[in-house]
């Protein structure tokens, strides 16, 4: 446990986050407009010339969409509660 406590000490308290918030966003952005990236990368390129099921790009587009508010919500936690 001291080991952590030393290290939280050195780090800043809200860089990483605020980052992986910005970064979370870009991916969920990607997913809604581009959600075929998103299925080439996980069913197609496995599958082959098969296209994808318009239910299966509107899962993507709506879990793009949680992933935005997931990434503003760290943003929002960090401007908060790490700038004392």
């Amino acid at each position: 446990m001291r080991y952590f406590s030393g290290l939280l000490a050195v780090l800043p308290p809200t860089g990483g986050l605020i980052f992986f918030g910005i970064f979370t966003i870009i991916i969920g952005l990607t997913s809604i407009i581009y959600p075929r990236l998103f299925w080439y990368l996980r069913i197609g390129r496995k599958i082959g010339q098969v296209p994808p099921q318009n239910l299966y790009l509107l899962v993507l587009r709506f879990g793009g969409l949680l992933v935005v508010i997931l990434g503003i919500v760290m943003i929002s936690y960090a401007r908060q509660f790490g700038m004392q």
